[in-house]
């Protein structure tokens, strides 16, 4: 499968090694269709944000901080952040999701 947002037909496929226990890629068409982006904003794995900042959300969170507020401070605190308020809003979700348990209405 190729990219998605440029019809790349780039395929790479990987696999874990039982006798070595790493991982190895097999590229199966190394042919690009367009330029390297400069910056990885926007990008899936770019979009998950880090223990580190998940537990700054989630204290944030519990002091009832506004999501807008805490992606400044996520920002503040790395100024190379190229997170945004979607991962922010994502992360509550899980918080929420896990204090309610298996409560439901």
């Amino acid at each position: 499968m190729g990219s998605r947002k440029y019809g790349c037909m780039l395929m790479v496929s990987g696999y874990l090694s039982r006798q070595t226990n790493e991982w190895r890629l097999n590229i199966l068409n190394g042919v690009h269709n367009h330029a390297m982006e400069p910056t990885l904003e926007g990008h899936m794995l770019v979009g998950r944000l880090k223990e580190d900042y998940k537990k700054i959300v989630r204290d944030l969170t519990k002091s009832k901080v506004l999501p807008r507020n805490i992606l400044i401070i996520l920002k503040r605190k790395r100024q190379d952040c190229m997170k945004n308020i979607k991962q922010v809003y994502n992360e509550r979700q899980q918080i929420w999701k896990l204090n309610r348990g298996d409560k439901t209405m």
